[in-house]
């Protein structure tokens, strides 16, 4: 039984908590997208450029050319594409990004009020690019064993009784107070950016989430990424960005309305 649990914890938990763009390292950019509109603007290299740029490793040549790694685990790489979305009023642009079951996992859509067809989807491609989170990527186990799907209800109930869950109200998320044991004997700490204050609640594999003191509402979630002391943060709106440790101090680095990068700083109270 146990067994069985542990296969559908890997099943779903994808589903669960939902696969972001910055969970992978490899991007794969079609030399001809399926839009044939969008391939008359000579776009791919302005789209490589803009990925590699968000630390993703780029792969161009076709599948019985990818690095052995890929082709052992194709689903550890994502397809973009690029889809024309302008109307009469202003050239727009969409990147979708697939999953190995050609699932869309992200849809990001940039604007331009270029009125030039070519130049003004250039625009629209920097613009949306804006959009894309810098890769952190994660570790995936690939399971190829069938679950029965009339015991999947039954079985996720079990499951989610055992995850740390987040409870969810519209757009405000408030976090149950942990378990006795859930934070490993750490007491939550306390953080402040000068006008706010939070709580850091330590939670398991190294992951821990900060939260309003008084409510108990959540400001973001912290999972480890490959490096240390970075993170990949989930905001309370759920925005992926990146968060990591410098000097003690916990660094959140928010988007402005133009694209550009700020901190946000937490120091330790």
């Amino acid at each position: 039984m146990k067994k069985i649990l542990q296969i559908f914890t890997l099943l779903f938990l994808p589903f669960l908590y939902g696969q972001q763009v910055s969970d992978y390292q490899y991007i794969y950019v079609p030399e001809k997208f399926s839009d044939t509109e969008v391939n008359k603007f000579d776009l791919n290299d302005l789209l490589k450029l803009k990925l590699k740029q968000k630390k993703f490793t780029v792969i161009t040549e076709s599948k019985e050319k990818w690095p052995a790694e890929l082709l052992q685990n194709p689903c550890h790489i994502l397809t973009a594409e690029l889809l024309n979305s302008s109307n009469m009023f202003k050239n727009r642009l969409k990147i979708e990004f697939k999953d190995c079951q050609t699932t869309t996992i992200s849809s990001l859509e940039g604007k331009s009020s270029i009125k030039e067809f070519e130049p003004g989807m250039r625009d629209a491609l920097e613009d949306a690019a804006k959009k894309v989170p810098v890769s952190m990527p994660v570790e995936k186990s690939m399971v190829t064993e069938k679950v029965e799907p009339a015991k999947i209800k039954q079985k996720s109930e079990t499951v989610k009784k055992d995850l740390p869950l987040v409870s969810e109200s519209k757009n405000i998320k408030v976090v149950p107070a942990p378990k006795e044991g859930a934070t490993a004997g750490q007491k939550a700490e306390v953080y402040s950016n000068g006008t706010l204050s939070v709580n850091r609640i330590f939670l398991a594999n190294g992951e821990f989430i900060l939260v309003h003191p008084n409510n108990s509402v959540l400001y973001a979630t912290f999972k480890p990424s490959t490096k240390k002391d970075v993170y990949r943060v989930q905001l309370a709106d759920e925005t992926a960005t990146l968060g990591y440790f410098e000097n003690g101090e916990i660094i959140v680095e928010l988007v402005n309305s133009d694209g550009s990068f700020r901190k946000e700083v937490f120091s330790k109270k």
